[in-house]
């Protein structure tokens, strides 16, 4: 169990440890950046009924990036020791004799006047205890088994909990710090079906940064028990072109590469299908993706990035249009563009249509086709945008559900596929950065037997 006291004196102990550490390094290079992330977790695991384990961990990483003369030198440590520090930044400076000169290896260009770091509400302690936690988990594994006599085993229901602090500072003059919460209620369970002797496994879970916006172990466990039943009886079927659901949870990978492919690397590496794609159509018209980085208690919200740039609102995709890169201050001098504050990834994409239709209103849009539930493989190429990865789910039939379907491969290349993307449901996924709905596309290649 942690109070709000310990966190905030840590907090204070790690402010401390970057401006002694800043007295060490200034000296002796040009410029110094250096970020500490302190983390405590809790895991408490039920299966089939009983306790399986219970884990604690505090872990802690000291890093620090060196410039001089632009050269560039970077060293890491988990321990906090003064001695271990001395010897970090001793290596970070050792390592940047060694690097090749690069002009734009350089910190960030920050205005301390106008530096301000923002409350996003991210942080909540909780004074569950370890019994009520395990409790939390037997339940969610209890109702999942008994929603039908079908499901027959279980992997486990887990509930955890964690808390972090960042803490970062430079030779400038800056130093911060924040800290978040996250809380997790998972499941994962065996569903049988004893006439085919066949089995299916699936999972759900929920998580937040609050404890009371957890979804509950009933609701929890429902979702996941439908998901592993709708599994059962899987056929496979002949290659074919037809048209595909994919589902929110899944949706969001497809909306990732994109995202890998925009970041400043990829482009002036020029290794992404997107590259001269900027002010261009990408998706359709009606569709627009906007990045809040500043909802409160989002999942994907930060003030800042992980070199200290503070975050900011920005479309991404504006009716269909491609509005900016993803870029860091190393990538943002190469392009000669300004940072746009995206060192350490994304932050809560929210996605903007005109239409409001539940996802049963897409499946009778689509009418006959495949949904797709579960994506498997890494047959994802950046740089030309072929797609290829495998795939199971079910066959809808006149928007029904007619039957499950495993052992498929789903391909195409990134470039059409984001075009043909007919309709997005309103059943947002809010557990992730990429927060879409379940998107309808018009004709992929499905190959089956």
């Amino acid at each position: 169990m942690y109070v709000i006291k310990d966190i905030l004196n840590e907090e204070k102990f790690l402010k401390n440890i970057i401006s002694k550490s800043l007295l060490i390094a200034q000296n002796k290079v040009d410029e110094a950046f250096i970020f500490i992330r302190k983390t405590y977790d809790m895991n408490s695991v039920i299966r089939n009924g009983s306790k399986e384990y219970i884990e604690f961990h505090e872990d802690c990483s000291f890093s620090i990036t060196v410039y001089s003369n632009y050269h560039k030198g970077y060293a890491s440590s988990t321990d906090l020791n003064i001695q271990s520090i001395k010897n970090t930044i001793t290596a970070a400076i050792e390592i940047s004799k060694y690097t090749s000169k690069d002009i734009y290896s350089t910190l960030p260009s920050i205005n301390l006047k106008k530096y301000k770091v923002l409350d996003l509400d991210l942080f909540h302690l909780s004074n569950l205890n370890l019994k009520e936690s395990l409790k939390m988990a037997y339940l969610t594994e209890k109702y999942t088994l008994d929603f039908d006599k079908r499901i027959v085993n279980s992997e486990g229901g887990c509930f955890s909990s964690g808390y972090t602090i960042i803490a970062f500072g430079n030779t400038k003059g800056l130093i911060q710090t924040y800290k978040f919460s996250q809380y997790s209620l998972s499941i994962c369970v065996v569903a049988e079906n004893n006439k085919f002797n066949t089995q299916e496994r699936d999972y759900y879970y929920s998580i937040s940064r609050k404890l009371d916006d957890l979804e509950s172990p009933r609701s929890i466990s429902k979702k996941c028990a439908k998901k592993v039943l709708l599994k059962l009886n899987s056929k496979k079927i002949i290659t074919q072109r037809c048209s595909i659901i994919l589902t929110s949870d899944v949706a969001a990978s497809l909306f990732n590469h994109f995202a890998k492919s925009i970041f400043g690397y990829q482009v002036y590496n020029k290794s992404t299908f997107l590259l001269d794609s900027l002010g261009k159509l990408i998706f359709p018209k009606w569709l627009s993706i906007f990045e809040n980085p500043h909802i409160k208690k989002g999942i994907a919200s930060s003030p800042f990035d992980n070199e200290g740039t503070l975050t900011k609102p920005r479309f991404i995709v504006k009716n269909g249009v491609l509005q900016t890169w993803l870029l860091d201050s190393y990538s943002s001098k190469k392009l000669n563009l300004k940072n746009t504050g995206h060192l350490g990834g994304i932050y809560n994409w929210i996605f903007i249509q005109k239409n409001n239709i539940s996802f049963q209103d897409l499946l009778y849009q689509m009418n006959t086709g495949l949904v797709i539930t579960d994506l498997m493989g890494h047959g994802v190429n950046i740089v030309n945008g072929d797609y290829s990865r495998g795939a199971s789910g079910y066959f809808i039939e006149n928007g029904l559900f007619k039957y499950s379907v495993k052992e498929i491969t789903i391909s195409g290349n990134l470039k059409n596929i984001y075009k043909k993307i007919i309709a997005m449901s309103n059943d947002y996924d809010i557990r992730k950065n990429i927060q879409c709905g379940s998107i309808f596309i018009s004709k992929m290649i499905i190959s089956g037997k």
